[in-house]
């Protein structure tokens, strides 16, 4: 019985094609963490502002919860997890110290 001999071309061909698999399966989930990261990053920054906003106004002192900011329409919208698709608590407790705004995720 003879053996089929893999031609060098179809090895090549077949690394090349692990090998791209490979970088495009690293890049898209290198892009999926940093899109992620910026979702992460507009909510907190959304709530870091509205609340600054309700210091600098004067209508919230010491530490708040984030159902402050909604009875007082500085958010509208519950805000949602963009990760976990989870309601952020009401409970969120938020403080002014420093001239910034600390919050406890």
């Amino acid at each position: 019985m003879e053996r089929k001999k893999i031609s060098n071309s179809l090895f090549i061909i077949v690394t090349l094609a692990i090998i791209a698999v490979v970088i495009i399966t690293k890049t898209v989930m290198v892009l999926n963490e940093r899109h992620e990261e910026k979702l992460i990053y507009a909510m907190h920054s959304k709530v870091e502002y509205n609340a600054l906003k309700c210091y600098r106004e004067d209508i919230c002192k010491d530490s708040i919860t984030l159902q402050t900011l909604y009875d007082n329409n500085y958010l509208k919208d519950e805000l949602i997890d963009p990760i976990t698709k989870e309601v952020i608590s009401h409970d969120l407790e938020i403080k002014y110290e420093n001239d910034k705004i600390v919050i406890n995720w």
